[in-house]
């Protein structure tokens, strides 16, 4: 009976706890995880990097970001000339190369969780 009990309380939390919204989505989301990679690329490659796994994106955080039409991330390029950066959706990054270089520092942090983010390379070869 008592562990009865016990999962009984313990549904009734679950069930009033509040989904990811508000303040709470302004401190969960966005938080930097698991390093970004290196990118090699072509002249003329466009390429989309999903930041799942990369940074915490709690799914109905970034619904209601979505919803609500915020901006979760920013994406910089030390060289915009060569490799140009932006973001194609809320949590997806696009990187366009446009000329040779041999290492374009791109940064990618949360508009909340700003100066954490990640940081690295894309090296740009000719076709």
């Amino acid at each position: 009976m008592k562990t009865i009990i016990g999962v009984a309380a313990l549904t009734a939390i679950v069930a009033t706890v509040p989904a990811c919204t508000g303040a709470k989505c302004y401190i969960e989301t966005g938080i930097p995880l698991r390093e970004m990679p290196d990118v090699d690329m072509l002249v003329g490659d466009t390429k989309e990097i999903p930041l799942k796994g990369h940074f915490s994106l709690p799914p109905g955080c970034v619904e209601s970001f979505r919803d609500d039409g915020y901006v979760i991330f920013e994406a910089r390029s030390s060289d915009p000339s060569a490799v140009a950066v932006t973001m194609a959706d809320l949590t997806t990054l696009e990187i366009v190369a446009h000329e040779e270089a041999d290492s374009v520092r791109v940064t990618v942090v949360s508009i909340d969780q700003e100066p954490y983010g990640h940081e690295f390379v894309v090296r740009v070869r000719a076709r």
